[in-house]
């Protein structure tokens, strides 16, 4: 349904995407992350047709962006970041004039109920957009987006502004959605991805640096394992005697509020490591309080996956220096 084919974006100097290649099918829900300034936006922006690339290749459907943007801004719901509102207008005659504006004709009454249902903006229908807060113009803005019934939707933090409760509904809409549609979501909070979205595309400093389920991303990286320990006795000594063991990496002191309680979290490449560990509990006679080993959280995985494309970026300006000397 979206097609991505080593797309380039640059402003000047600045190379905002580079030779960025995904495809999106039919029913998917994407969630489509990376830090600020990563390129999110910029990609979201050449798919809807707001700006074009410099290079590359983008369908929706069977439509080229650049050579059909009319017919891929009829297939496509889109909500930016900063919602495009006439603060002027109340909510009812701006979504008659966005559902005129899309030639609803005899479809739009029933489609501005159903989106005022889903969007839960019956209480501020007849109300001025300047006046409503964050949330309410977030949705006024998703409802939009969805008036049209368009068969992909590109959304870029759905959930600003919004409560507790207000997400949860978004989300229970997102994914009723995904049934009959194809959308991408591009959000910061990252259990807002996981809980939602069948992929994850990673993207950082302009290059996708990680496509797949949060399973498959954690696999990608999982090559170090990693123990948490808790036992009662001098910080300083367990953390040299467990730092003196074959195959650790790296060794974390967490902090505690119970003085006599040392935490770690042990970073180790020996397999053998927790039969080391378990006789160097038992020789130095610690009072074992908790023993486990951990997974990676999703902020571990994408801030591993961004960490490798930073030290990938700075091996290739390196060895361009090296090959200019």
């Amino acid at each position: 349904m979206i097609e991505l084919k080593e797309v380039c974006k640059n402003y000047g100097l600045t190379k905002a995407l580079i030779d960025v290649s995904f495809k999106v099918e039919k029913g998917e829900i994407i969630g489509f992350v990376g830090p600020n300034g990563a390129g999110k936006s910029t990609a979201m922006r050449i798919i809807t047709t707001y700006t074009a690339p410099t290079s590359g290749t983008i369908k929706v459907g069977q439509y080229d962006v650049l050579e059909n943007p009319l017919e891929v801004r009829q297939m496509i719901g889109y909500l930016p970041e900063t919602v495009p509102l006439y603060y002027d207008m109340v909510v009812y005659d701006y979504l008659e004039f966005m559902g005129s504006a899309r030639h609803l004709n005899g479809r739009l009454r029933s489609r501005m109920d159903w989106v005022t249902e889903a969007c839960q903006i019956e209480t501020v229908l007849h109300r001025p957009i300047g006046v409503l807060s964050k949330g309410f113009k977030q949705r006024v803005c998703l409802a939009q987006a969805l008036l049209h019934d368009p068969d992909v939707l590109i959304l870029d933090e759905p959930t600003s502004g919004l409560d507790p409760l207000q997400i949860i509904g978004i989300r229970n809409l997102v994914k009723e959605l995904a049934h009959e549609k194809t959308i991408m979501v591009s959000t910061h909070i990252l259990q807002e991805v996981s809980s939602i979205a069948d992929r994850i595309i990673v993207i950082n400093d302009g290059r996708i640096v990680a496509d797949g389920s949060f399973h498959e991303l954690q696999s990608q990286i999982e090559h170090e394992n990693i123990f948490y320990l808790a036992v009662k006795a001098e910080h300083e000594k367990v953390e040299s005697k467990v730092k003196s063991l074959s195959g650790i990496e790296n060794v974390e002191v967490l902090t505690s509020d119970e003085s006599d309680l040392t935490q770690l979290r042990i970073h180790y490449v020996d397999d053998n490591l927790p039969e080391s560990l378990d006789k160097l509990i038992k020789k130095e006679k610690w009072t074992l309080v908790e023993y486990r080993k951990e997974k990676l959280s999703l902020e571990d995985t994408f801030l591993k996956l961004t960490k490798a494309t930073k030290e990938k970026a700075t091996e290739r300006v390196v060895d361009k220096e090296t090959e200019a000397d």
